[in-house]
C-alpha cells in the first residue's frame, strides 16, 4: 500500500489503536543536529536513519520566505521496510491557521504567498510517524518552495500519545485528533517518493513508490 491523496479525517474523531511493532532503536546521521535528531534545511541535505523502531519527520513550510511549488522528499536506498504508520501534531497542514486570514493555513496565505504540492502528492500533518527496519536515507529536495524537516526519534508510545491527545478550541496549533495509517501487518503503507535505489538526483524519485 503506498500512501496516497486522502482526505482529512473528522476532527473530533480520535484515532485507532496504534499496532504494536518491535523496537529496539533508530540511529541517525546527518549534517545539521538538532534536539535528538537531525535538521534538514537545504536543498542536498540527507539523514541517514539505521534500526528497528519508530521515529519523526516533523514539517516546517517557509511560506512567508519562499512560496511556490513544493518539491517533495524522497527516500533513498532502502533496505528492509519502512512504513507510515501514523499522522499527528495536531493538525494537517492545509487546516486553517488559528488567527490567519479566511484562506490561511499552515500552507501559506494570499499576504505571504502559498506552498502547493505537486498532483497526487498527499497532504503532510505537522508530525509524521515511521516505522522503520532497517535503512534508509531522507533527501530534502527542495527547488522553489522553502521548508525544513525536524527528523527524530519517537517510540510507539510517543507516536500513540500525541495523535490521541484531543483537539483543543483555544490552542495555537491543535486542530483535530491524530490519524493511525498502520494495519500491523506488511500491507502498511510505505510513503510515496521510496526507492531501493539510490540515484544520483534523489529529486528524481518517482511519487508511486516501488519497493518490492
Amino acid at each position: 500500500m503506498v500512501d496516497t491523496v486522502d482526505s482529512a479525517p473528522p476532527p473530533d474523531r480520535p484515532p485507532a489503536a496504534l499496532p504494536h511493532r518491535p523496537q529496539t532503536a533508530v540511529t541517525m546521521t546527518g549534517l545539521k543536529r538538532h534536539l535528538d535528531g537531525y535538521q534538514l534545511v537545504h536543498r542536498g541535505d540527507t539523514v541517514v536513519l539505521r534500526g528497528k523502531g519508530y521515529f519523526t519527520v516533523h514539517w516546517d513550510v517557509m511560506y512567508g520566505l519562499r512560496p511556490g511549488l513544493l518539491t517533495m522528499p524522497s527516500w533513498t536506498g532502502l533496505r528492509g521496510r519502512l512504513f507510515h504508520v501514523a499522522s499527528g501534531g495536531g493538525h494537517r497542514m492545509d487546516d486553517r491557521q488559528p488567527g490567519a486570514t479566511a484562506d490561511g493555513t499552515w500552507m501559506g496565505n494570499r499576504q505571504q504567498g502559498l506552498i502547493t504540492l505537486p498532483p497526487g502528492a498527499q497532504q503532510m500533518w505537522q508530525n509524521e510517524y515511521y516505522y522503520l527496519d532497517g535503512s534508509i536515507t531522507l533527501h530534502l529536495n527542495e527547488t522553489q518552495a522553502d521548508y525544513n524537516l525536524d527528523v527524530l526519534p519517537s517510540s510507539r508510545q510517543q507516536t500513540a500519545d500525541d495523535i490521541a491527545t484531543p483537539p483543543a478550541p483555544h490552542s495555537a496549533d491543535r486542530e483535530r485528533y491524530g490519524l493511525v495509517r498502520d494495519t500491523g501487518r506488511d500491507d502498511a503503507p510505505v510513503p510515496q517518493y521510496t526507492t531501493r535505489s539510490t540515484p544520483t538526483d534523489a529529486g528524481t524519485v518517482p511519487q508511486r513508490s516501488v519497493v518490492s
